[in-house]
């Protein structure tokens, strides 16, 4: 099986000590397994908590295959465990690489940029990332062609339409586009492919369990695109805010301001910011609890307070559960921006992270600044209907 797919924004696959240094292929399979889990949890699926003594693991003793299927969860079975094979195998070929760059507004970023992706150097004008055209070619290894195929497929056109693939999504990479596979993309193979395995968690053909708690699930889901004018863009676009090698100096194809656009930019710009300032979120001071920001858009790891540097607890760290791609240039030549994560069901409901996130966009650009398309977990599932 191949799908063709266009990185619309960069990807980031990780590496040595995190670092870009090829693309690991395991990144992209983890990013599709998360995915497939939020997604298996939002149809009413178990998703198994592989750090566990009770995740899936088979001990070749299992004499049918309803006895495997039995001791696996949805995602076990599509990407394997302990005793079990991934069901494909998966590689990507032609992946054209360019120089990672970022814009900012704030020269403070600039310092916290490079040491994010530069390291103790802080140096990311050698780095390189992923972008354009790529070949994914995929082997199926199992007689249940028909249904894993139709996993993969509406597995890359949700990321497609409605995430990001990759790590570091939450400084804008993994924005793509399915450009053509062996069926019809879109809305259509999205329905399918979900109809298909609601329809093997109905029957019971997977393993159970206790469910996890986690937002991470397809009811909690939110996913919003705007179409921008350049114009609102313009201070990314400044001669000082460019940071990274300067062949990049003038790309505009997309704009790497995420950071700036979800935690902390100049004016009006970080919605971290305006959450605390404007809406009066409240921000945890203490190392060992979280406030309303550290759950949504995930805790600092060191502050300081009344003069002493705090930290957060290594049990509480954790990634932000919302996303903004990096703006990236459409066909009518306006810039495309996806907002999209997941609401924590203790700080607020999707519909009401939908409509903040709409607010914030209001308040940094215009109250003419609409959503193209909004898309709630909650509405695909309904989507489905019954089986």
């Amino acid at each position: 099986m191949e799908i063709k797919i266009k990185a619309l924004t960069p990807i980031w696959t990780g590496g040595v000590e995190g670092k870009p240094d090829r693309l690991h292929e395991t990144g992209i399979i983890g990013s599709m397994r998360w995915w497939y889990e939020a997604i298996v949890r939002g149809l009413g699926g178990y998703v198994c908590d592989p750090t566990s003594e009770k995740r899936c693991e088979l001990s070749g003793k299992e004499k049918t295959r309803e006895e495997r299927l039995a001791k696996l969860c949805p995602a076990c079975y599509l990407f394997g465990c302990g005793g079990w094979k991934r069901r494909f195998v998966f590689h990507i070929e032609n992946a054209p690489t360019i120089p990672l760059h970022f814009r900012t507004s704030v020269n403070m970023n600039k310092n916290w940029l490079k040491r994010i992706f530069g390291g103790e150097g802080q140096n990311i004008d050698s780095l390189s990332v992923f972008y354009g055209d790529m070949t994914v070619r995929i082997i199926i290894r199992t007689d249940d062609v028909d249904y894993i195929s139709s996993q993969l497929i509406m597995l890359f056109n949700f990321i497609s339409r409605y995430g990001g693939l990759g790590a570091k999504l939450q400084y804008g990479f993994g924005q793509i586009r399915v450009l053509e596979s062996e069926s019809v993309s879109g809305d259509s193979v999205i329905r399918v492919g979900l109809k298909e395995l609601k329809k093997k968690i109905q029957a019971n053909v997977f393993s159970e369990g206790q469910k996890v708690n986690t937002p991470y699930t397809l009811e909690n889901f939110v996913s919003l695109d705007y179409d921008l004018p350049s114009s609102y863009l313009k201070i990314f676009m400044q001669n000082n805010s460019h940071i990274g090698h300067n062949t990049k100096f003038q790309e505009n194809r997309y704009i790497p301001c995420a950071f700036d656009l979800r935690y902390k930019g100049s004016e009006q710009f970080g919605m971290r910011k305006w959450l605390k300032e404007d809406k009066d979120w409240s921000e945890s001071d203490e190392p060992k609890q979280l406030g309303q920001l550290d759950k949504l858009l995930g805790p600092r790891s060191r502050w300081k307070s009344n003069g002493k540097w705090k930290e957060i607890d290594d049990n509480l760290r954790t990634a932000s559960r919302l996303y903004f791609g990096m703006p990236y240039k459409s066909a009518n030549n306006d810039y495309r921006l996806r907002i999209f994560g997941f609401a924590p069901p203790d700080v607020l409901e999707p519909h009401k992270l939908k409509e903040l996130c709409e607010e914030y966009m209001q308040h940094i650009f215009s109250q003419r600044c609409n959503p193209v398309r909004v898309t709630l977990g909650s509405d695909i599932i309904k989507g489905l209907g019954g089986t």
